[in-house]
């Protein structure tokens, strides 16, 4: 029998796991299952429309032999795995690690992560060793917030329901819906309990950061993103906004451990930052060459820096590709992935999502960076002290960023 696993293995997994004996999960995020949805997918032209049928030889072929289990085959076949298993064949055999089958249950985590939002309570659990599920994190004007939640409560009831045995996975299941829904919490806070009733409410995922770093009497402004989601180029345009209000002489833009996103979204967000017709990317297929370039003509006023890694891969390349072509941006850390093809999506009437690639593309100077990745204009190792600290002061790649930025305003 065919290990249904195997196409799940090759998903390529970008994450490091920082946390060791914790087991971190945003609620919004149901199965971050660091890597099985995330990994190697994003940087895709997300057009989920459905598959249209064509009858042909091939097809009836198939169709003949999935009959022929169904009716005669001696054990118990399940219809919905023997289709599973069937399209998921198919795209094993095209051994492209990017080129992936998601069932029902994965395609609507797959969505909700591009998409931006989801419903939730907007916070984020983790469970310790041998402790309850935690609060880690209330986001702002979250029903969280509005409910009272805080850092550190102990979730120990849903609803009613225990929640001793269960994972993270398991308790965002119970609080996550497709629509407003109201659920009770039971909370532990200093050995005492209580009931915060809340109703879920369509929360935006954040996927922009911001800091000002003030050095010498000058403002470096910091935008930390996690991904690029079809909402990160609006949550970008508003924190370089505000960065721009405090008066930033100069800027770093962080994409490590970035693993991609939409297209169109990396595009916006190079946008402010290039003038009118700068080249972004250069997508192929089929050795026909399209030039995607700035869809704005933007002015830029200070330096940047760009932080980049291994596990930036896509539309991180794509960004600081493009930001240092065009921009004379300088690159920090290590060299990039090297994830230079795109991928199409697209939705099949149960629900499930096949993803498959259907371009190469190259940097807006024609530099092809597929298994090579992005090289740093300053190569810079991070510490081991900051693997165990997680403190800016201990974070190598960062001081050396702003160390530059000084400089330059020498």
């Amino acid at each position: 029998m065919k290990d249904k696993t195997k196409n799940k293995k090759n998903k390529l997994n970008l994450e490091k796991n920082k946390f060791n004996t914790i087991e971190l999960f945003l609620i919004f995020i149901m199965a971050l299952a660091l890597g099985l949805l995330l990994g190697e997918m994003i940087f895709s032209n997300t057009s989920t429309n459905s598959l249209t049928k064509k009858t042909n030889n091939e097809i009836k072929e198939i169709e003949n032999v999935y009959n022929s289990l169904i009716e005669e085959y001696v054990g118990k076949v399940n219809k919905e795995e023997l289709k599973e298993a069937a399209i998921e064949g198919m795209i094993s055999h095209l051994e492209d690690k990017y080129s992936i089958y998601y069932n029902k249950e994965e395609s609507k985590q797959f969505e909700e992560e591009l998409k931006g939002t989801y419903y939730g309570i907007g916070a984020e659990i983790y469970r310790a060793q041998n402790k309850n599920i935690t609060v880690n994190k209330v986001y702002k004007n979250s029903p969280s917030e509005k409910a009272g939640l805080k850092k550190g409560d102990e979730i120990i009831k849903i609803n009613n329901k225990e929640l001793k045995d269960k994972t993270t996975e398991e308790v965002s299941k119970l609080i996550k819906s497709k629509k407003s829904q109201t659920i009770t919490l039971t909370i532990k806070r200093e050995n005492k309990t209580y009931n915060k009733k809340l109703t879920t409410e369509e929360i935006e995922i954040p996927s922009v950061k911001t800091e000002i770093i003030k050095k010498e009497n000058k403002k470096i402004g910091y935008i930390q993103i996690t991904i690029f989601s079809s909402n990160t180029d609006e949550q970008f345009a508003k924190a370089l906004e505000n960065l721009k209000k405090e008066n930033i002489t100069n800027l770093i833009i962080d994409v490590r451990d970035n693993i991609g996103g939409e297209l169109d979204t990396v595009v916006n967000i190079a946008s402010n930052f290039l003038a009118k017709d700068d080249i972004v990317i250069q997508t192929i297929s089929n050795n026909k060459t399209k030039k995607i370039t700035s869809n704005k003509n933007s002015k830029k006023d200070y330096n940047i820096v760009v932080l980049i890694n291994n596990g930036s891969a896509s539309g991180s390349e794509v960004l600081s590709a493009t930001l240092n072509e065009n921009c004379n941006a300088e690159l920090v850390g290590d060299t990039t992935y090297g994830k230079g093809t795109v991928q199409k999506t697209k939705k099949l009437a149960s629900g499930s999502i096949i993803k498959y690639t259907v371009e190469t593309w190259k940097t807006g100077k024609g530099k092809d960076i597929n298994g090579k990745g992005v090289k740093p204009t300053i190569k810079i190792n991070q510490s081991e002290k900051y693997y165990e600290t997680q403190k800016q002061e201990d974070d190598a790649q960062l001081q050396k960023a702003i160390e530059i930025l000084q400089n330059k305003n020498q």
